[in-house]
């Protein structure tokens, strides 16, 4: 059942454009699959990913017709080649059979005999000592982008293999304590880099963790709690978060300037800024220190006053290229123009952000990207030179990569 699910989920991610991880999730859930189960289907799923050019490579080779292959027939096949060729746990004949059952069931036997003689074929070049992946393999262009953009070094620190399922980052109002941390299941552990982070695996829910209902933490990836910490609001600032989406770093910027400071964050949308509410009042964040507003800064400030923060953050949006061991999906969707195309629109929002800041005060951009272009080439948006950081896994710590440009005014 695992390898179906697991069928499922490229299939849907290749033909709808769907997020591998709440698609699993709801798979997972819908076919109820025991946890070895789940843990083979998130495997082959992330794996089978993160790998994607060079499974296609090996089906191309094989297949008749390989550029009008059947949508399902291709997920399947991906899901069959992943474990011939990297899992040596699994019996060649277990990938096989299962990966043929699913064809036959989803499009009958004629797809089925096309499954068979292609995994058959790769079985018999099967590797003596399949092994997972050492390295994440995407398409040309992408890895020529990140590797402009991090180093040949960093690049390669940033697509090397990483454990699975991708850790969940947890941020405490304070450093957690040995207790908060034992509750948190044997797997927990402190972040080295992250003052008030934890990361976890295998937690399932984090609303069913201890401490979630009490406002103890809020969940944030690590790198996100990274950039919150290179703002560096003080107590008592007052600080605009821009494109704030659902507000985490928001509150995380609230609790840093404390009872005396204020927080405005905004962002275009509307319901998204909706939802901080709720999370606001769980974290037990007066609503005092916290304000929304809905502007579309691509046209202007909406009201803001200029002169009035003394740090602003520019969460801008990006291609994501930093979230790519957990979206691997992301190689599927964006093409060689993107970096530089959200580029454009980064610049725009740093230049019309920048008069918010009052003189002496501090403006950061942030962009969950490895690409030079959403990086040290955004140096010029504005007069002055920038502090260009590079945030990665590189630091020693399974994070997001971000690209982190600071601006004294």
């Amino acid at each position: 059942m695992s390898r179906l699910v697991a069928t499922r989920v490229l299939f849907r991610v290749a033909t709808d454009g769907a997020f591998a991880t709440p698609t699993l999730d709801a798979e997972i859930r819908r076919s109820r699959l025991s946890s070895q189960d789940a843990g083979l289907a998130t495997e082959i799923v992330y794996g089978a990913l993160r790998v994607l050019p060079e499974l296609d490579r090996v089906l191309d080779e094989r297949l008749k017709t390989p550029k009008t292959t059947d949508p399902w027939l291709r997920a399947a096949l991906r899901v069959g080649a992943y474990q011939l060729l990297h899992l040596s746990r699994v019996p060649p004949h277990a990938a096989v059979s299962e990966t043929v059952s699913a064809c036959r069931a989803e499009r009958g036997p004629k797809l089925a005999g096309v499954a068979n003689a292609v995994l058959r074929r790769i079985a018999k070049e099967r590797p003596a000592e399949p092994t997972p992946p050492t390295q994440m393999i995407v398409p040309p262009w992408l890895d020529a982008c990140v590797r402009r953009g991090l180093g040949a070094e960093r690049a390669d620190v940033f697509f090397g293999a990483r454990r699975l399922p991708p850790p969940l980052g947890l941020r405490f109002a304070a450093p957690p304590t040995d207790e908060q941390l034992a509750a948190l299941g044997p797997d927990a552990k402190r972040s080295e880099l992250a003052p008030r982070g934890v990361e976890v695996r295998g937690v399932g829910d984090p609303r069913a963790l201890p401490g979630y209902e009490e406002g103890a933490f809020a969940v944030q990836e690590l790198g996100s709690q990274l950039v919150v910490e290179r703002v560096g609001a003080q107590p008592g600032e007052r600080v605009a978060d821009l494109c704030a989406g659902h507000g985490t770093k928001t509150l995380a910027l609230a609790q840093a300037v404390g009872p005396t400071g204020h927080v405005v964050a905004v962002d275009l949308y509307e319901e998204k800024l909706d939802r901080l509410e709720s999370e606001r009042a769980r974290l037990g964040i007066e609503a005092s220190r916290v304000e929304t507003r809905p502007v579309d800064l691509s046209r202007g400030l909406g009201g803001l006053e200029p002169g009035s923060f003394d740090r602003v953050l520019v969460d801008a949006p990006c291609t994501g290229l930093g979230t790519i061991h957990r979206r691997p999906e992301l190689a599927l969707r964006l093409g060689p123009s993107d970096p530089a195309r959200l580029a454009d629109l980064q610049r725009t929002l740093v230049a019309t952000a920048a008069p918010l800041v009052r003189p002496g005060g501090v403006l950061v951009l942030a962009t969950c990207s490895a690409a030079y272009e959403e990086g040290p080439g955004l140096a010029d948006a504005l007069d002055g030179t920038p502090t260009v950081e590079a945030i990665g896994p590189w630091l020693g710590e399974d994070v997001d990569a971000y690209h982190v440009l600071v601006w004294r005014r």
